[in-house]
């Protein structure tokens, strides 16, 4: 004998022993009704006369099953469900509505079992009927979700192909406006340095009287050399894109590729800056690395040239690892800008905030559309007289 047949059955309530079956029948939880071969009611319990909402004198003997269903229900049931019980003797859970005696329905699920007498002939079906409200409304509210889905799913299909072609126009706009600045900047550099040759001859050549002339050929000296310089690097920006769409990724390791951008910002051996590079926690980058040292070089050059007048330039450049990115710190103690002045137009061509410094605007520009074009984002720190801080969000 095994250990669990051994073991003793827990004492039972005597009270259960003494259930009533009659009452069992007409209180359980369920419709149970008895009718024969063709649906004639002849019995049914307590729980389904209280759905319906009539009495036991009113459907025994005078109403059939199928009476009890809707239009649709009874047509199912008689083109359907008796053939059914004839053919198998039962049938499993059909969903049918009853019909109350106050006019509502009420959603039920059918089970059905036909016995026959000893000659093998249709005697009764016993029919149990499950009260599933519950579980109507329950699919109801899925079908609902379901459709809601449906039609999300559609309207997020329409945003996502018209947010395809919007950067599709996007990428075609930006080529197109690169064409052109790099056509625009290549025709005007030629006319412009005929100028500038043309006026150098002319300074040689003619004696000005007026005593404010030298000031206006200063001014008109510094314009010229101004705009070729502008020509230039705008060519430089468009064929540095494009070179950079071509250069394969690389690991790139930090700290080296740093001191010596550095150098070439500090030629000779007295430094006129401090810097503290701190790259423990991401030693390297994967990037392109003629795109990472442009990167570098602005941020690092701008930190010098915005440097507080009076304060020893110092320059924190560190990496931090994030999820699934690397971030790329450089913190100077500079001039600093008001963000909330001009911080929406911070990576925007020409846009300068230090009028006072000689520049031509585009080193932020480049910054942004190489960080961007490396799948990155940068985020910027700045308090006036503080200092400011890049952050470069890269991915790993």
């Amino acid at each position: 004998m095994s250990e669990l047949e051994e073991e003793p059955l827990p004492a039972l309530d005597l009270r259960l022993t003494a259930e009533n079956l009659e009452d069992l029948y007409e209180y359980a939880p369920c419709g149970y009704c008895s009718c024969l071969p063709d649906g004639t009611l002849v019995k049914l319990n307590q729980t389904l006369l209280g759905w319906l909402g009539y009495s036991r004198e009113e459907l025994v003997a005078r109403r059939c099953l199928q009476d009890l269903l809707t239009v649709g229900g009874r047509l199912h049931y008689e083109t359907y469900c008796a053939p059914l019980l004839l053919l198998q003797n039962q049938v499993k859970e059909i969903s049918y509505q009853l019909r109350l005696q106050n006019g509502s329905t009420l959603p039920v699920l059918m089970n059905a079992v036909l016995l026959r007498d000893t000659n093998g002939q249709p005697l009764v079906v016993r029919v149990t009927l499950f009260d599933i409200t519950d579980r109507r409304k329950y699919e109801q509210e899925l079908l609902r979700a379901k459709a809601e889905a449906e039609v999300q799913g559609e309207q997020l299909a329409r945003a996502n192909e018209l947010l395809t072609i919007r950067n599709e126009q996007l990428t075609r706009i930006n080529a197109e406006l690169d064409n052109f600045v790099y056509t625009a900047s290549h025709d005007l550099k030629q006319p412009a340095s005929n100028m500038l040759g043309l006026f150098e001859e002319l300074k040689q050549t003619i004696t000005f009287h007026d005593p404010q002339a030298d000031k206006m050929v200063t001014m008109f000296d510094e314009s010229l050399h101004q705009m070729l310089s502008t020509i230039e690097e705008l060519t430089m920006l468009v064929q540095r894109q494009r070179q950079l769409e071509q250069v394969p990724l690389e690991a790139i390791e930090l700290r080296p590729f740093a001191e010596e951008i550095i150098r070439s910002l500090q030629p000779g051996t007295t430094s006129t800056a401090d810097f503290t590079l701190d790259f423990e926690a991401a030693p390297t980058l994967r990037i392109t690395r003629t795109g990472l040292h442009s990167m570098l070089f602005n941020l690092l050059s701008n930190a010098l040239k915005y440097s507080e007048p009076g304060r020893r330039p110092h320059v924190w450049v560190s990496t931090t690892p994030a999820d699934k990115e690397v971030v790329l710190s450089v913190r100077d103690n500079g001039r600093g800008l008001d963000l909330e002045r001009h911080g929406h137009d911070l990576f925007q061509l020409f846009r300068r905030f230090h009028p006072e410094v000689v520049g031509s605007g585009i080193g932020l520009y480049l910054v942004n559309r190489l960080v961007h074009q490396a799948g990155g984002r940068i985020e910027v720190e700045s308090t006036v007289g503080e200092g400011t801080a890049f952050h470069i969000h890269l991915p790993t």
